[in-house]
């Protein structure tokens, strides 16, 4: 178990949830994992080629995606995948492929993109040790995924334990053990998994699959 707390199936939440899904994830990035989504947000930049097939798996509505096109990532190799209609609704301005799938069963091939990243999304499944092993499936050899999620290490104060509960009162996710994921991922082989420092109840890591890659700036 990645988690103690068991959740059901979110989407149809996340469809509601979705016209003032920014407002509410601002402030939680505010008060709780901003320093998780920079970890992340670096590693991506510093990862990113001209030529990388890049995967946002959870997308949302396309934040990212508008910041790192916005950025000079070439839209034509972007692809954004999430579980809710009423999320990817929200992308419609964006020019890349949109597909309504799930973390536990993507779409896609072994192997089929460079960069993956899953930000925020994790801890809304119910199975997110399947999640992860889809996700870890698609990186291919010499690829890197790039995770952002809730995690169960210590409130810094006041407001971090407000949005730890604000969350789990929605019912919107839970809060992953960042020890276990390490472990699992670790377990399933050809990996390498590095924790990014960051406080409050939030965590990145850093999933890289073995195997010869090239790297260059944008």
């Amino acid at each position: 178990m990645l988690a103690a707390t068991p959740i059901s199936d979110g989407v149809d939440l996340y469809d509601k949830l979705a016209p003032r899904y920014d407002k509410l994830h601002h402030r939680w990035l505010r008060h709780a994992g901003g320093e998780a989504q920079a970890a992340l947000e670096g590693l991506v930049r510093a990862l990113a080629t001209p030529n990388s097939n890049f995967l946002d798996a959870g997308c949302g509505t396309g934040k990212l995606a508008r910041s790192l096109i916005a950025e000079g990532m070439r839209p034509s190799l972007m692809t954004l995948l999430d579980p809710s209609a009423a999320m990817l609704a929200r992308c419609a301005d964006i020019p890349v492929p949109k597909i309504r799938g799930r973390l536990e069963s993507l779409p896609f091939e072994d192997g089929a993109f460079d960069l993956v990243t899953c930000v925020w999304a994790l801890e809304t499944v119910p199975d997110p040790l399947l999640a992860l092993v889809e996700l870890c499936r698609v990186v291919r050899p010499g690829g890197a995924l790039c995770l952002a999620f809730c995690a169960d290490e210590p409130a810094r104060g006041l407001a971090d334990r407000l949005m730890r509960q604000a969350l789990l009162f929605r019912g919107t996710g839970r809060f992953l053990s960042r020890s276990r994921l390490v472990r699992a991922i670790e377990s399933f082989g050809d990996l390498e998994v590095r924790a990014v420092p960051s406080h409050g109840p939030a965590s990145t890591l850093l999933v890289k699959r073995s195997g010869a890659t090239s790297r260059a700036p944008w």
